[in-house]
């Protein structure tokens, strides 16, 4: 058997196994990006379900996951995260909006009620399913806001609280009130059935790697579903991947490395907004700073 086969597994998978298997428990590590889908993409999404709904199965695109450094029962997200933060804020919206979703007389293990939305989203009421850790305040404010918040009374935020990238706290709120309008205006019976839909039919592979210096090497040459991939975010990938390739033999030495990388990333993208740009306009300005300090480059890079 190859490397790659032994370091690799992908699955394809429901959105009901993705959330409510045993194994099922998720955290988005400090060297992702926070949230940052706005309203175009939600309305893709949306658009892209309910299109959809009816045909026997629909592929939402893939999630790559590595098993944690510290023996975690959470395994870290390196791609799909945005996607991943999405669905539980749909969860949360369909599971404040409608307490009553699917119960019948007759149970039917096919219909998703209200209490298997609250296991995807929290298990036992004591675990959440995904844990963002690209900063302790994301963290704390999707926890509050909508793992356990209530998003059945989130007014939208405005349009320049929507665009503060350090703040996704916004982004989540913008993307619950834009879900909560969505499913209002179905109601509650065909909420029912599409939320049925979704859990059962929507599938996802994914791919659960052993080692994450090959995860983030697979996050660099897979084409994701979610937004599109900034210069920035391939080297910062690339970086990581050097870091690992350096240190891996030490995974303490690896954790502090680590942190230092991303404390250093995030002075820098702090510099950039500084003079109103970010962190990709400043890679792309460089560039054209090396061409134009050695020309040859130019045609060596086209």
């Amino acid at each position: 058997m190859s490397q790659t086969q032994e370091t690799f597994t992908p699955k394809s998978v429901t959105i009901r196994q993705l959330f409510n298997d045993a194994d099922a428990l998720y955290q988005i590590p400090r060297y992702q990006r926070p949230y940052k889908l706005a309203d175009d993409e939600i309305d893709k999404l949306w658009s892209d379900l309910g299109r959809e709904n009816g045909i026997q199965n629909y592929f939402l695109g893939s999630v790559i996951t590595a098993a944690p450094q510290d023996n975690s029962s959470y395994r870290d997200i390196v791609d799909g995260q945005q996607r991943m933060t999405t669905l539980i804020i749909l969860f949360a919206v369909v599971r404040d909006l409608y307490p009553s979703l699917n119960k019948t007389s007759s149970p039917d293990p096919s219909l998703i009620t209200n209490r298997q939305l609250r296991n995807s989203i929290i298990v036992d009421d004591e675990f959440n399913r995904l844990k963002l850790n690209t900063h302790i305040q994301h963290y704390t404010d999707f926890e509050s806001l909508i793992v356990k918040g209530d998003t059945s009374h989130i007014k939208k935020p405005f349009k320049k609280e929507i665009l503060k990238d350090e703040e996704p706290k916004f982004k989540f709120l913008n993307t619950a009130h834009i879900l909560r309008e969505k499913f209002n205006a179905l109601g509650e019976e065909i909420t029912s059935g599409f939320i049925n839909y979704i859990f059962n039919h929507v599938m996802l592979i994914r791919i659960d790697c052993s080692d994450k210096r090959f995860a983030i090497k697979l996050f660099q040459v897979l084409n994701d579903r979610g937004l599109d991939l900034t210069n920035a975010d391939l080297i910062k990938s690339f970086l990581l991947e050097k870091l690992l390739e350096k240190y891996g033999s030490n995974q303490e030495l690896v954790k502090q490395k680590e942190d230092l990388f991303i404390q250093e990333w995030i002075y820098i993208e702090n510099i950039s907004k500084e003079f109103d740009d970010n962190i990709n306009d400043l890679f792309i300005v460089y560039e054209y700073y090396l061409l134009g300090t050695n020309p040859k480059n130019h045609y060596m890079m086209n």
